[in-house]
């Protein structure tokens, strides 16, 4: 007597956690992400590439909101001149910037009139953005733990792709430092 069941069942998802070119029976992040044929990971490839530079020009789509905040702040306000020798609140020599960091004056202190900030709904944007961003930085990450080669290199040209398509005209920053400019691409590791 034959089973019927070994004949209905489908291959197994191959799974490697070594550096590894597997093409068909490959899934990537979920049980439903089974490439069963080369046109399947051929178009797994193909939407990875497009997922990092996706992520890549919805760094810059933040990074351009964030500057039309300060934009906009700079046109409607006026600028305020104080002494040179006159030091802000936060700047008080009296105290030490432990001290300052750990009771969390910071939180709820009133931002000097020079300093941009953002609005409430601003703020809301700007978290609910920074939210996708991170996630999908993480969902980048799992993929690159499959250590499958051919997606490593589909991220890595998606990444190069959306780096030169999206900032190509991008200003350094408000003062023209490229300083700033890479601090802000490299949020998790100073």
């Amino acid at each position: 007597m034959s089973s019927s069941h070994s004949a209905s069942a489908s291959p197994a998802c191959k799974i490697s956690m070594l550096w590894n070119w597997y093409t068909i029976d490959t899934c990537f992040i979920a049980r439903s992400w089974h490439v069963k044929s080369r046109g399947m990971f051929a178009g797994s490839c193909i939407g990875v590439f497009f997922l990092v530079f996706a992520s890549q020009w919805l760094h810059r789509f933040c990074r351009e909101y964030d500057f039309a905040i300060i934009r906009r702040k700079q046109v409607n306000d006026t600028i305020l001149e104080s002494s040179s020798d006159s030091l802000p609140m936060s700047m008080a020599p009296t105290e030490h910037p432990m001290v300052y960091a750990i009771t969390h004056k910071w939180l709820l202190k009133t931002p000097e009139p020079s300093q941009v900030t953002s609005s409430i709904p601003e703020h809301f944007i700007r978290s609910v953005l920074f939210t996708i961003e991170w996630g999908l930085s993480y969902i980048i990450m799992l993929l690159f733990m499959y250590y499958n080669g051919y997606i490593i290199i589909s991220c890595i040209l998606g990444a190069l792709f959306g780096k030169l398509v999206f900032t190509y005209n991008e200003p350094l920053n408000h003062s023209g430092s490229a300083a700033d400019s890479e601090e802000l691409d490299r949020k998790c590791c100073k």
